[in-house]
């Protein structure tokens, strides 16, 4: 019997379409060609299931169906779900476990001719048809666009913005919406040919054949799911370096090697980690915005500080391009660019820049760059000035997606690949660039560079977590953005590197705001005024204690920062995550906004940020508190880690953060993995330390109701492309309690080249009594007042146990097991003690500084006095055993009373002093209530 016309076509599926390709220089080899047996085909028409939940709908008046890949979509060869055709004379009906698509025979697409419905009836997605798109969707959850290049807390909906000042290039609308679908168009974009290039010889876009390329994502809620099903078509995102993780520095300044050096050593002068610095335009000759060579004026041996950077301190090196003016006769290698393009170097006085001849583009990345990368650069920070139509591109492709961003992101981020393909030039590292956005796809292409901001203000830096998390909606969650420095203003620095503390990437920037007119003479510091030079180091004392402490807290985190790189390559979920994503029943889950309301998001699965991102009321006399700062409590229990206070969602909750604060949750119940940053020398080691292996772990516990809790922590070499092969490992820990103790087992699985044979491991369990007693693999520990290996030993101030082992091999289970003091009937018995003492010890000090102390001047019961040294009492009274522990408990029950005691004193000073320390002291204390 003869088979169907769309059966027999789809077993033919030569006859009926382009010529797939695999990409071959992309972080895998995908295959655009579709599996036959997921392919539908009706006349004009081809429909492709490719899970459950995604369909592609094509339609070709030529019947010449695309299977070449596009920029947005490289992978379309998928395991085949489960689904049903049913075919009469007049319609098509295609029938997953999630969707139900309808097509009229023969017809063009239109709204009564092609609909999909829902089949689950507790699905979000209810139906959609031909004619609806993204950009007529009420619901839709927004995406991102190029750059913020001049931009101020613009709207993300690209249907809006396209009418502002200076539209935004590239505005994508989400994979994600409330309405439960998504819709990608890759009609009229360009295709890529078998070498991985977009233009033919004449350098004339290759274009999608189809008339009309839709994919149809019908998940409902499950944004995750989403989300994992377009890095399943449209390619994964990479694991982006280890020491990305970690804290960049940028500044637009004339660099001499010697320079740059006072630069790292202010940076481990003052204990503030360093991961990578980047030169601005300065490292090269300055005729122009574009240069390829070294200005040798500033740098005449390169090779020389690149070695001192990369070897003597650690750190990975970028430097700033831009590509638009082509090169020129006076660059290094503008000979040899001649001789590889056929181009007398005598007829013309420089090289134009393109993007749609291969072999410019080549002899660029390999002729030019490459020597520069062998020197000691690790990647590049591709910077603008080649607009959206330069270098051959802009060739009428639908939205722009044919644009030189996109395509210095891919070619840069691909080269190592590439060149080892090519010509066996095998570094194995991976790509990495610093770029703007160009469209669908580019999460491929990772980092992001969103530009320079019209105005450094309280209101850019309250868009800046809305965007970013928002981004996460297209795959694209590795915006780094510039955190400019002080200028007249160290308090919004300061909120500013605290928000970038928690984010994809931290890079420090002046955006051209460090010199110029800006400077006063002589020098006014600290801190700087006007000019906005990145000196975290150069700041008033509480300024500088507050900077230090975000970026010493994100040098801890930078084990869970890498886990989530890994995450996002496995699942498609970006380390910053909407609200929406966990809650998406939830109404408060989607108040976050461009106008900086609600400006939380998740960090991972288990953290949860809160910047504080409104500058101190005025009613708070230059106290720095952030008086009326809310933040929605999502449905649980959640652990703000600086105070130790459980708050119970959902719920909104309103409160004052000092500028040392920063509003960091973490779900009761979870495990969060660092790494240990001091050493017997608090300040060394800081440099270059997020790139290397982990030796040495800290398991942070956060008890809560549950009894029993886990994580996991992701471990590889960190610069290599190994990871493709299975050369990674993966640290488990999982934990139960009970009254009176706790079991603690960590195993590590899985190797790569330099996976640590030994490190120490530290369990700190979070808001819990003392422990009497504590062994490790069986081996009982001695208890400690100051801790150490193989101790155990108690933190007042943190209101944590700590159990610290000496060096254990990796290749063992290691099982820590703890015996309290006295039963824990509630996790929680403890909670927000150690906000008490935080917020006392501040108080004191400002009330020091004045000499109003209560206490300071008579012989009196100084309760703030008590309260604020009761982190080092109970440290002390745990130390001694069962002789301090009556008094330990006592003291702990007694701190909430010391709160309100001293609340009563520090009132009572109100004629003493005028200068507003008195009120902060209030005001503070208050908050602990």
């Amino acid at each position: 019997m003869a088979l169907p016309g769309w059966r027999l076509c789809a077993f033919l599926l030569a006859a009926c379409a382009t010529q797939a390709t695999i990409t071959k220089y992309e972080l895998e080899p995908y295959d655009s060609s579709p599996s036959p047996s997921a392919v539908i085909l009706s006349g004009c028409a081809r429909f492709t299931v490719l899970t459950p939940h995604v369909i592609r709908m094509e339609f070709s008046t030529s019947r010449s169906f695309e299977n070449r890949p596009t920029l947005a979509v490289v992978n379309r060869r998928l395991p085949v779900p489960t689904y049903t055709t049913n075919e009469n004379a007049s319609a098509l009906v295609i029938e997953t476990s999630a969707l139900k698509l309808t097509y009229t025979k023969g017809q063009a697409f239109h709204a009564t001719t092609l609909q999909v419905e829902s089949t689950n009836t507790s699905s979000a997605f209810t139906a959609w048809q031909y004619g609806m798109t993204s950009e007529t969707d009420p619901g839709n959850l927004l995406g991102t666009f190029r750059t913020l290049d001049g931009q101020n807390a613009l709207s993300l909906n690209c249907s809006v913005n396209r009418g502002s000042r200076r539209p935004p290039a590239h505005c994508v609308f989400g994979l994600v919406s409330r309405s439960g679908w998504g819709l990608v168009v890759d009609s009229g974009v360009p295709v890529l040919d078998e070498d991985d290039f977009w233009a033919d010889e004449n350098g004339d876009m290759l274009r999608n054949s189809n008339d009309e390329d839709l994919y149809i994502f019908a998940h409902g809620h499950d944004y995750a799911g989403a989300l994992r099903d377009y890095t399943l078509v449209g390619g994964r995102i990479p694991v982006v370096p280890r020491y990305a993780s970690g804290v960049w520095f940028t500044r637009w300044f004339n660099f001499g090697a010697g320079e740059v050096k006072d630069v790292v050593e202010e940076y481990e002068r003052t204990g503030i980690p360093l991961d990578v610095f980047v030169f601005d335009m300065n490292w090269h000759t300055k005729q122009q915005w574009t240069g390829y060579s070294w200005d040798r004026n500033v740098l005449p041996y390169p090779e020389d500080i690149l070695t001192w950077l990369r070897q003597e301190k650690g750190l990975r090196v970028a430097a700033n391009l831009h590509d638009a003016q082509g090169i020129r006769e006076w660059e290094d290698k503008y000979i040899p660019m001649c001789q590889a393009l056929n181009i007398d170097p005598k007829s013309t006085k420089g090289i134009n820049f393109t993007l749609v001849n291969r072999n410019y583009t080549r002899a660029l990345e390999d002729i030019v760059l490459q020597p520069i990368e062998k020197q000691g650069m690790d990647f590049w920070w591709i910077d603008w000035q080649q607009g959206e139509t330069q270098g051959g591109t802009g060739q009428g492709s639908r939205n722009g997606t044919m644009n030189p961003t996109i395509w210095l992101d891919k070619m840069r981020v691909t080269d190592s690949i590439r060149r080892c393909k090519t010509y066996g030039s095998c570094t194995n590292r991976r790509g990495m660039v610093l770029a703007r956005f160009g469209g669908l796809g580019n999460h491929r292409y990772q980092v992001g560079f969103s530009g320079d901001v019209a105005n450094v203000n309280w209101e850019n830096l309250a868009y800046q977590p809305y965007f970013t998390s928002t981004a996460s909606n297209v795959g694209y969650g590795f915006w780094s953005h510039d955190i400019v420095g002080s200028g007249s203003d160290p308090e919004l620095y300061t909120r500013w590197i605290q928000w970038a503390s928690y984010s994809p990437i931290m890079r420090s920037h002046d955006r051209g705001l460090s010199a110029g007119s800006c400077t006063k003479w002589p020098d006014q510091s600290p801190p700087d005024k006007g000019c906005a030079v990145v000196r975290p180091y150069n700041l008033p004392l509480r300024h500088l204690q507050a900077v230090r402490t975000a970026l010493r807290s994100r040098a801890k985190l930078t084990p869970y920062l890498y886990t989530l790189s890994r995450e996002a390559f496995d699942t498609g979920l970006s380390p910053i995550r909407p609200m929406y994503y966990y809650w998406p029943e939830e109404t408060m889950a989607y108040s976050s906004d461009q106008y900086g309301n609600f400006p939380q998001f998740l960090l991972g699965n288990d953290l949860m940020i809160r910047p504080v991102v409104r500058p101190a009321n005025a009613s708070s006399q230059g106290s720095f508190l952030a008086e009326n700062t809310k933040t929605w409590i999502p449905p649980g229990e959640w652990v703000m880690l600086s105070t130790g206070r459980v708050f119970k969602g959902p719920k909104v909750d309103t409160r004052s953060y000092d500028l040392e604060d920063i509003p960091v949750f973490a779900r009761a119940g979870s495990v969060i993995i660092e790494r240990k940053i001091e050493n017997k020398n608090k300040n060394a080691g800081l440099t270059g330390l997020a790139r290397r292996p982990l030796t040495d772990l800290v398991i942070r516990i956060v008890p809560g109701s549950k009894r029993e809790g886990s994580s996991r922590v992701y471990e590889d070499d960190g610069e290599t492309y190994d990871y493709l092969n299975n050369k990674f490992a993966w640290t488990t820990v999982e934990y139960s309690r009970s009254e009176i103790g706790m079991k603690i087992s960590i195993e590590t699985k899985g190797s790569y080249d330099g996976l640590p044979q030994y490190r120490s491991i530290s369990v700190r369990v979070e808001g819990i009594p003392p422990v009497e007693r504590a062994t490790i693999n069986g081996v009982q520990l001695t208890r400690s007042r100051f801790g150490g290996p193989s101790t155990y030993s108690y933190d007042g101030s943190d209101m944590s146990s700590l159990v610290e082992s000496d060096d254990i091999p990796s290749s063992t289970v290691s099982t820590f097991e703890l015996t309290f003091a006295f039963p824990l009937k509630s996790p929680y018995s403890l909670s927000g003690l150690k906000g008490l003492i935080s917020k006392a010890r501040r108080v004191k000090a400002a009330l020091d500084e004045y000499r109003v102390t209560p206490g300071s001047h008579r012989v009196e019961v100084s309760y703030l006095s008590k309260l604020a040294g009761a982190g080092e009492a109970l440290s002390y009274l745990a130390s001694t055993g069962a002789p301090g522990l009556k008094s330990f408990r006592a003291l702990a029950a007694n701190l909430t009373t010391y709160l309100k005691e001293s609340i009563k004193q520090v009132s009572a000073l109100r004629n003493k002093t005028q200068d507003g320390r008195v009120n902060y002291g209030l005001a503070l204390l208050r908050s602990g209530l």
